[in-house]
């Protein structure tokens, strides 16, 4: 969403809508972000079958493959990109470099080196003598798949969280900064908030982290765009100076770059790479770019 940088003030109405928005956002993101958490353990475990198990976390991680893709394609590139090109109009710079592509592959670049650096690091700390290497080989093997495996996960779920954050942050930044009360907007980034939540929910709870870890991953998630809410309507009446602008656009820039390497490669190849149940996940899959799709239609 675009919003004005300056603005002459918010009128009481104005601001009651804003706060309502605030506390219903932040409830419906708990409300969206907890309850597949709870199905979800009860379905695993009322179900005897451990397959059941895995193709229900499997089908609803392919729903929340569908929800990240369609947020990636359809709301954080083309917003991304817009902001760059209004920023540097408002500046009267002209750009002779790709200079927001450059930056998003500098995001997506990023994630690859660190992920590296911390594996070589892991690889450096876990050597063994030759002797003891020839002895146990496969299950030193066994070892640092597992270990890889380990980093992986937990940097790819820190990121992706990290990421869906400072969307929802600079989401609620825009909605606190306007100064017409659409009532429509708001509605429709609660929708979208709330799809978020239940998609990161479901990511979570597909890579069997701790319950606390769940809780307060949702936690955080659910207070960003309420607490962006609260920064627009500080920074009401204020001039952002170009500085800031810019700082912004880098953010959304690295931004996208990290949650189309870690999301969207990373989560659909994993899920299509299995053999199983197929034709299921690519509905999932659809169903889930079709809702974000129909709520960001109804911004139109």
């Amino acid at each position: 969403m675009d919003s004005d940088w300056t603005s002459p003030g918010v009128s009481p109405g104005l601001l009651h809508i804003k706060l309502l928005t605030l506390v219903l956002m932040l409830s419906f993101s708990l409300l969206c972000g907890f309850s597949p958490v709870c199905v979800l353990r009860r379905a695993t475990r009322f179900s005897s079958d451990p397959g059941s198990r895995q193709r229900i976390l499997s089908l609803a991680s392919c729903l929340a493959c569908g929800v990240f893709l369609a947020s990636c394609l359809l709301e954080l590139l083309p917003d991304f990109l817009n902001h760059t090109r209004d920023t540097f109009s408002r500046l009267h710079i002209t750009l002779h470099y790709p200079l927001a592509e450059f930056v998003l592959a500098m995001g997506f670049l990023l994630v690859f080196v660190v992920e590296q650096m911390l594996l070589a690091f892991r690889e450096q700390t876990c050597d063994v003598s030759l002797e003891k290497q020839a002895l146990v080989d496969c299950e030193e093997r066994s070892r640092r798949s597992v270990s890889r495996c380990a980093v992986d996960e937990g940097l790819r779920v820190f990121l992706l969280l990290f990421c869906v954050c400072v969307r929802a942050f600079l989401e609620g930044v825009s909605v606190g900064c306007q100064r017409q009360p659409l009532l429509e907007t708001c509605v429709a980034l609660m929708l979208y908030e709330a799809l978020v939540a239940f998609s990161l929910a479901v990511h979570l709870t597909h890579h069997a982290l701790r319950r606390t870890l769940v809780a307060g991953a949702l936690l955080l998630f659910s207070v960003s765009c309420p607490a962006g809410i609260g920064a627009g309507l500080a920074l009401d009446g204020l001039t952002v100076s170009p500085q800031v602008q810019l700082l912004r656009c880098a953010v959304e820039g690295l931004t996208a770059g990290i949650f189309i390497n870690v999301c969207v490669l990373e989560s659909v190849w994993q899920e299509s790479c299995s053999p199983k149940h197929r034709i299921h996940k690519v509905a999932f899959l659809l169903t889930g770019f079709a809702l974000v799709t129909a709520v960001l239609f109804s911004k139109v």
